[in-house]
């Protein structure tokens, strides 16, 4: 096997460069040296992959939401500072400021339908999903790559403490080939969990897409339609949407901040089954066990396909249910069938 190159670059689609009949020939030393040096070298590739994906969506993610606060506040203010203007104007001291209140309001229009811009463009990009996403990927790297290490160190501390080291070797050499495989296991299944995230989440935005364009052309032809109606109910329509606007704002904003917390599920599953169980997140498998509560870990909040197949016997038990996954913890319950 040849060492790791100096540079490393970003890739998820690259395995482990491993030449078995080289590495089979090694010392124990070398073999453990240079698998190690393996391994590490594709934790940085898929590491910086994701790395460079969280650093392009880093500004949007963490400045979409303070841009629509800020917008949301002036609108806010001009809306107010307009209905004193209404107010003052039907006063005799003040009659000149009549019609002042419009320019206002116009400028509060203006602010709504640039909020309303960055509200669609956030839906039909998804952005801070995917910036949520890249880190949630990245740390579940750092994890892995923490476990193997100690994992890694306990099994060598257990063969230099071995009453005879070299006949030790071999179990040794195994147990740590069976730890690099789980560890290349683990990189993979992450990284198509985040593959099947982000099908979900374009298959979704480019529905959401179709359905703005449709309501787009729908409301351009109304308008077009109401354009002959009288000033004051014009005014009156233009406050209503503003509100609405003021609303859709605030939930888009309530989404971003609820996209950076994942939901943590504790699974009980009812039913008897033989030796383990396994579970399924959408299409991704997310856990095995032979026990029948099973916590699993960021879970995407969202309407959630959740699978439980397993064997009694010759018979084959299975189970699925959709659950709304809230951000935080919550209990659910399947039963095999």
């Amino acid at each position: 096997m040849d060492g790791p190159p100096k540079h490393v670059s970003a890739n998820t689609f690259r395995s482990i460069d491993l030449r078995s009949q080289e590495a089979a020939e090694m010392s124990f030393a070398e073999f453990v040296k240079t698998l190690l040096e393996k391994l590490e070298e594709l934790k940085k590739e898929r590491s910086a992959f994701y790395e460079n994906l969280r650093q392009e969506y880093t500004r949007w993610a963490n400045g979409a939401r303070y841009i629509l606060t800020l917008l949301g506040a002036a609108a806010f203010l001009l809306t107010g500072i307009a209905a004193a203007f209404r107010f003052a104007s039907q006063t005799k001291r003040f009659e000149r400021l009549e019609h002042v209140d419009i320019a206002f309001m116009i400028a509060v229009l203006v602010i709504y339908a640039v909020m309303g811009t960055i509200t669609f463009y956030e839906k039909g990009t998804d952005k801070t999903s995917a910036y949520f996403r890249q880190m949630t990927t990245i740390l579940a790297i750092r994890d892995l790559w923490t476990k193997v290490q100690f994992e890694l160190l306990k099994e060598l501390r257990a063969l230099k403490d071995a009453a005879d080291a070299k006949a030790a070797e071999p179990a040794a050499r195994e147990k740590i080939r069976a730890l690099a495989e789980a560890f290349c296991a683990d990189l993979d299944k992450a990284s198509a969990s985040e593959l099947n995230e982000f099908r979900t989440e374009f298959l979704a935005s480019l529905t959401e897409l179709d359905a703005a364009a449709k309501k787009g052309t729908e409301d351009v032809t109304k308008q077009l339609l109401d354009v002959a109606k009288a000033a004051e109910q014009a005014a009156t329509a233009a406050k209503g949407e503003a509100q609405k606007a003021a609303a859709a704002a605030a939930t888009a904003a309530k989404a971003v901040e609820d996209a950076a917390k994942p939901g943590f599920l504790n699974l009980t599953v009812v039913g008897e089954f033989d030796d383990e169980v396994v579970i399924s997140v959408g299409d991704a498998e997310a856990a095995r066990s032979r026990g029948k509560i099973i916590g699993i870990e960021r879970v995407p909040p969202g309407p959630r396909r959740i699978s439980a197949r397993a064997k009694k016997g010759t018979k084959e038990l299975e189970t699925s249910t959709v659950v709304d996954v809230k951000p935080g913890l919550q209990d659910v319950r399947v039963t095999l069938a």
